[in-house]
């Protein structure tokens, strides 16, 4: 078993972290008593208030049908739906929930007239009403059945979902791309959480759901957000969510994501024997302190406990960790210094590009192009053989086997790779790199010569081997040659 499996089996003493944090706080005189949103109800096989073959009609004049309940919560129910022909998930909301939340026809129709940030998001596509119904809904794509939610990478075992280091920086990447276009777009989501994110675990590809809470930034919410994911000063009831409160919760999404962990639950979570409304509230917003701070060690790793968090923290490049370090150390008093979307790009791309497992245990770490990272394992103190690489200017990419290479950085969030490492169909000990791009490279091999790697064709991964990609030149590296190449 890997060193990460082993990690996030860890739990605190109040039990498994997740089912205690997943609870959503609505603003006071909404529904207190709804879930956590739509996006991860059950499938249930109860009736609902619409009938199967009921006939519909969106605002913008198309027809269809309502199919199966596919499931019901707090809010309202979704439903398989035939639109034109068109599979898709309607979302209806109970009466109790419409009479509650006046803003929401608003801002769906307003979702609606702007269209998606990104196609990462489940975005409202159109409304529908049905005469007499007391109600209404939205239309959205259906999830595939692919999917699974994001708080499956530290469920419990045998649900638990197992992703690389690599991939889970993917996740992170990709959530970073599109909060940052939503917010381009004017507006704040409210309420990330666990409960909202969804992955393909084949690709790691993110679905983004429950977008009808999505509201113009700095307009009126309904609801404060899920508890542990809320920041200091929404917790302290002293605003509503906005931006500024959106990179907080998604900077917690991204330690967990990456520790399997809560950021502030550290010495001070763990001598809490029974956690009341008192000891959230000190927790997580009077008296917040990160894991990892590097003023105040009171809230600090407990040995013993979080030597798993600890081991894996040390194993990240600095540039990230000092990311973290910010947004949770001043971060947590002055929103100003939290840390933006593009700030994250950079670090989180250079996990993806660089991580690689211990032959001996499975402990991940991340190799760096300053020649700095460990080359004995943290876990089993095994010798460590790098992969070789790919360097161009600060960045470094492993060039182990059916790994994707993306040149250009913004394409790494969008899963789209310029090359992919592959081995020879006949000597699986000789890698080569397959340009999946319509250009074709200009290679340099270290005797002098030159070649042309076409679209489709590969070029064997040699050792000091320059590779033109366009403007982009990159050269293949060793570990040992790694200083030399700096």
């Amino acid at each position: 078993m890997s060193r990460q499996s082993r990690h996030r089996k860890k739990t605190s003493p109040h039990g498994d972290p997740i089912l205690r944090d997943l609870a959503l706080v609505p603003v006071e005189g909404r529904n207190a008593g709804q879930d956590n949103r739509i996006g991860g109800i059950a499938v249930t096989s109860a009736s609902g208030s619409l009938s199967a073959g009921q006939r519909l009609v969106t605002a913008n004049g198309r027809h269809g049908a309502v199919g199966q309940l596919l499931g019901a919560g707090g809010q309202g129910e979704v439903y398989h739906v035939t639109v034109e022909g068109l599979p898709l998930a309607l979302k209806w909301y109970h009466r109790h929930y419409v009479a509650i939340d006046h803003g929401l026809r608003a801002r769906l129709q307003r979702a609606v007239q702007r269209g998606a940030p990104n196609g990462s998001f489940l975005w409202p596509i159109d409304m529908v009403e049905i005469p007499g119904s007391g109600s209404f809904g939205y239309l959205m794509p259906l999830r595939g059945g692919q999917y699974r939610s994001i708080r499956d990478l530290i469920a419990p075992p045998p649900a638990r979902l197992e992703l690389s280091l690599a991939q889970r920086a993917h996740v992170c990447l990709q959530l970073a791309e599109s909060f940052l276009e939503l917010h381009a777009s004017g507006f704040c989501y409210q309420d990330i959480n666990f409960g909202n994110i969804f992955l393909d675990p084949a690709t790691a590809a993110i679905l983004i759901c429950d977008n009808d809470n999505v509201n113009i930034d700095g307009a009126d919410a309904s609801i404060y957000g899920t508890r542990k994911f809320m920041a200091p000063e929404v917790v302290r009831r002293e605003t509503l969510p906005n931006s500024r409160t959106d990179l907080f919760s998604m900077s917690v999404l991204f330690f967990y994501t990456l520790f399997g962990w809560h950021p502030l639950d550290g010495r001070r979570e763990h001598e809490v024997r029974l956690m009341d409304a008192a000891s959230e509230l000190r927790l997580y917003g009077t008296d917040p302190l990160f894991l990892f701070d590097q003023l105040d060690g009171g809230n600090g790793p407990v040995e013993g406990f979080h030597d798993p968090i600890v081991a894996q923290w040390n194993a990240l490049p600095a540039r990230l960790r000092m990311l973290f370090v910010r947004t949770f150390g001043e971060g947590l008093r002055d929103t100003a210094a939290r840390v933006l979307e593009t700030e994250w790009r950079g670090p989180l791309a250079a996990v993806a590009d660089a991580a690689f497992a211990c032959g001996e245990c499975g402990f991940e770490h991340v190799a760096d192009a300053s020649c700095t990272a460990a080359d004995r394992c943290a876990e089993c103190d095994a010798t460590m053989a790098w992969p070789d690489a790919l360097r161009i200017g600060a960045r470094l990419i492993l060039l182990d086997d059916r790994r994707d290479v993306s040149i250009d950085m913004r394409r790494i969030a969008a899963r789209q790779p310029d090359g992919r490492v592959e081995a020879h169909p006949s000597s699986p000990g000789i890698l080569g790199l397959r340009n999946l791009t319509a250009t074709a490279w200009t290679v340099t091999l270290p005797d002098g010569n030159s070649l042309e790697a076409g679209p489709g064709r590969a070029v064997r991964i040699v050792r000091g081997a320059r590779i033109r990609f366009g403007k982009i030149i990159g050269e293949i590296v060793g570990p040992c040659d790694l200083e030399q190449a700096a």
